[in-house]
């Protein structure tokens, strides 16, 4: 799809903001970047712009994992690799140990609509996947599943 500035009519990148998602995620100091998005893959929430067509790719994630783990993930051009592929999270890296950038996809049902909403967070340097997705499993019951 033809790319705009963010909320440019035909624009295929959202940028979005809410005070009740940025204001608890800034404490994850790891986190670089987090995106909230619905069962369409139309964006609740985003820490920097992202592009709906690959949003709508994280959707079939948990559909088949020989499929995810063969194909991996791709946020902003940048293909990683999958690692894990569980019943409600799915992560894996990118580059080498030193100089790797992770991300995972949790997909949560919202208590108020039953819906599925996804949340998906990248981290670099020297965190660990075990303890970012511990602290996006926090994140989303406290925040994501309630809203």
């Amino acid at each position: 799809g033809r790319r705009g500035k963010p909320g440019e009519k035909g624009s295929t990148r959202v940028a979005m903001s809410s005070e009740a998602f940025a204001k608890p995620a800034a404490g994850y100091k790891d986190w670089t970047k987090l995106v909230i998005f619905d069962e369409k893959g139309e964006t609740i929430h985003s820490s920097s712009d992202v592009d709906s067509t690959e949003l709508k790719q994280f959707l079939t994630a948990f559909d088949d994992r020989d499929t995810t783990v063969g194909k991996g993930l791709v946020l902003d051009k940048e293909h990683y690799e999958v690692h894990r592929v569980y019943d409600n999270l799915v992560y894996g890296r990118r580059g080498k140990p030193g100089n790797c950038q992770g991300i995972c996809l949790h997909k949560i049902v919202n208590e108020k609509s039953k819906k599925n909403t996804y949340a998906l967070v990248t981290w670099g340097g020297f965190a660990t996947s075990a303890r970012i997705v511990s602290e996006l499993e926090e994140y989303c019951k406290k925040h994501v599943a309630t809203m």
